[in-house]
């Protein structure tokens, strides 16, 4: 699977798309198939003539066998698996950023959640106090009119 900058998913955005030997492309998350003219690197994502051997940007060698031969015999052991260790690092690290910004996007609507809820409940004690108010005036008002009728009942001969 290699990151190619020259195309684009359609479908869903990606540029992860894997070349395959009949000269397409197919998107790694969606698995939707494009055809290209030419042949793809998968290093730097540039097409080249369908019967190209190197990429004529960056040299690599775009037949699969060819490349692992290649690969085999200009790198030692160690020096492959320092790279798959650097590559394993920046795996890492991508996948802790995204995680990271999965983290600040979860804590930015849990904040969010708590700025409503907190909303609300000063708009439900708003309401509590009105209603209280009315029940109070209403009762001062009922109040007076019994003691005005009372007095008046009283008063009378």
């Amino acid at each position: 699977m290699y990151e190619t900058t020259a195309f684009r998913c359609s479908g869903c955005g990606s540029t992860m798309l894997i070349p395959n030997p009949d000269g397409t492309l197919t998107c790694a998350y969606c698995g939707t198939t494009y055809e290209v003219t030419g042949r793809t690197c998968p290093n730097c994502g540039a097409v080249n003539p369908p019967e190209a051997e190197h990429c004529a940007r960056c040299g690599r060698v775009l037949d699969l066998v060819g490349f692992i031969l290649q690969s085999r015999l200009q790198t030692t052991t160690r020096e492959r698996l320092e790279q798959i260790r650097a590559e394993a690092a920046r795996l890492k690290a991508e996948s802790e950023a995204a995680s990271q910004e999965r983290l600040r996007r979860w804590w930015a609507e849990e904040e969010r959640r708590r700025a409503l809820a907190a909303a609300q409940a000063e708009r439900d004690r708003q309401e509590r106090m009105l209603l209280t108010g009315a029940l109070v005036f209403a009762a001062v008002v009922i109040l007076g009119i019994l003691i005005y009728l009372v007095v008046t009942a009283l008063s009378a001969p």
